[in-house]
């Protein structure tokens, strides 16, 4: 059951009881909700966009590289290995805007995934439609990375609470990591979003 109260929408499955306001006769009233908390779901939203760091260049995937370089950011970039679908999750957590990352390349579609707190990988195939618990590897909250910047953003991980999408410099490449920020901020996990048409 979805309920909408006060413009925020509750869809949640487990037996979770909200109050109901507009109650008649004093009489206070109760719905058992059916929504599970501490879940996503797949909805239909997408956004198609390059993701761009703080140097302006784009995020490039390889899954098919084993080496460490599954993801590098280039200046001059591939565009069929840097148009990202970014798929929109409804969650019950309210921590972010929850969107997983994937890609098309060569008629296979890969999704970004944390193996731990500090490594990502490509898998092959679509991510799962439904996401129970309150962690997930395929699952990144998008926010405003400062209030002054609105079109700048930061990734948290899912799966790794404080643990944000960024860039290394190693090897002589910006590679794609996940990294703990050392200070309140910390460039090096701001990116921006240059939508693209399907």
């Amino acid at each position: 059951m979805t309920m909408a109260t006060n413009g925020i929408q509750f869809d949640c499955n487990s037996e979770v009881y909200y109050l109901l306001p507009g109650v008649k006769n004093g009489i206070l009233c109760f719905v058992k909700s059916e929504l599970q908390c501490d879940s996503w779901a797949k909805s239909k939203n997408t956004v198609q966009a390059v993701i761009l760091n703080y140097f302006k260049e784009a995020l490039e995937a390889h899954p098919e590289d084993f080496s460490g370089d599954v993801a590098t950011f280039k200046k001059e970039y591939d565009k069929d290995r840097a148009c990202f679908k970014l798929l929109i999750y409804r969650d019950t957590l309210c921590k972010g805007f929850s969107v997983a990352f994937t890609i098309t390349i060569l008629n296979k579609t890969y999704y970004l995934s944390c193996i731990n707190t500090k490594e990502l990988r490509f898998k092959e195939g679509d991510p799962p439609q439904k996401i129970d618990g309150s962690t997930s590897d395929v699952i990144f909250y998008q926010k405003n990375a400062s209030k002054g910047d609105p079109s700048s953003f930061v990734f948290e991980s899912a799966l790794g609470q404080g643990y944000f999408l960024a860039f290394k410099n190693e090897d002589g490449k910006h590679k794609l990591t996940l990294k703990r920020p050392e200070d309140q901020v910390d460039e090096r996990t701001h990116f921006r979003t240059v939508s693209k048409k399907s």
